[in-house]
């Protein structure tokens, strides 16, 4: 309100249109040169689509008399998923550990770690499943052992970031009342932030339920062996039950996994 008693609005910043213009020519420039990188052709996209909807109409209905037969190959699945989170959960630690810059015992360790831990996250969880089907066999086992690995990749990265938001004060106490490091580790970082990690844990399984789906069809075990053999065969109504029942399970693992990280919280 100025001296007269007149109240006056504040001056609105001014839009800075021309921004928004150059951003948007950018990403419209950007998406056209990487449709023509991949030789993108929106003429036969338009003539395709009579093959895509002959395609869902093969797909539907459903054949749910084939359902009895997914229940060995999902639990299967569910062992997968749980094998390579409980496995997987337990190597993480100490590369979590050894990845949180302020808890590891040198830059050296830091620096191996770190990267140790990139490898693991760069490489996908398809390649793992190749390369320990070929190592021991296509099988369940296969899979177990790639979604160990990418469980690790997963939690470590996830965790050392929540050690690295800790408070350091308990942990320098320990080590001036004279605790080794290992002491440091174990009574004052790690319960600070265990809940993370059980959250973390919780959603790394849900998205080895997802996972273990995938790695199937590489002969890694699992109901994905038995999704990859009914597309094989054309069987799409199949193929379409199959994608509804691990739609289900993952809503319903989902949400358990979420009333669990809520009562933690």
């Amino acid at each position: 309100m100025n001296a007269a008693g007149n109240t006056t609005l504040p001056t609105k910043p001014p839009r800075n249109w021309w921004l928004w213009a150059i951003v948007l020519g950018f990403l419209t420039a950007m998406t056209v040169w990487s449709g023509y990188g991949i030789g993108f052709s929106a003429n036969e996209l338009v003539c395709n689509i009579a093959g895509g909807s002959r395609l869902l109409e093969e797909s539907w209905p459903p054949d749910f008399s084939f359902l009895p037969r997914l229940i060995d190959p999902f639990m299967e699945t569910v062992y997968i998923a749980i094998v390579g989170t409980v496995v997987g959960g337990i190597l993480s630690i100490p590369v979590a550990v050894l990845a949180a810059r302020n808890l590891s015992p040198d830059k050296v360790t830091w620096f191996l770690d770190r990267n140790f831990m990139n490898i693991l996250r760069t490489l996908p969880d398809l390649f793992w499943a190749m390369l320990f089907a070929t190592a021991v066999g296509f099988g369940p086992v296969a899979g177990a052992l790639a979604l160990s690995v990418f469980t690790v990749a997963v939690i470590s990265k996830l965790w050392s970031e929540s050690l690295e938001s800790i408070d350091m004060g308990l942990p320098e106490a320990v080590r001036s009342a004279g605790g080794s490091w290992l002491q440091m580790i174990q009574f004052s970082a790690i319960p600070q932030a265990m809940q993370h990690y059980v959250s973390y844990a919780l959603y790394a399984f849900e998205l080895n339920i997802r996972a273990s789906l995938v790695l199937g069809l590489v002969g890694a075990g699992g109901i994905g062996m038995i999704l990859e053999t009914q597309r094989a065969n054309f069987e799409y109504e199949r193929v379409t039950l199959i994608i509804l029942a691990v739609l289900v399970a993952v809503l319903i693992i989902e949400q358990i996994s979420e009333t669990i990280r809520r009562r933690l919280t």
